[in-house]
């Protein structure tokens, strides 16, 4: 497996904004209830949804942030 190479140091930190976060979880959003209903033919809560891939993202997004 080859390995990827390292990002060079001084490149600047990945930046998501608060456009880009709502846009992120939205798609995410809408996948897993299109996935839900395809699987089960029963609508998604869209809240619960929501919130489960808010926080997904924002753990993601966390994550990245305290290793940069």
């Amino acid at each position: 497996m080859k390995k990827k190479p390292a990002a060079p140091k001084d490149a600047p930190p990945l930046v998501v904004t608060p456009e880009e976060r709502y846009h992120m979880i939205n798609d995410a959003a809408y996948f897993r209830a299109l996935k839900h209903h395809e699987e089960t033919g029963a609508p998604e809560d869209e809240a619960g949804s929501w919130s489960e891939v808010e926080s997904e993202i924002d753990g993601v997004l966390q994550k990245h942030h305290a290793a940069g």
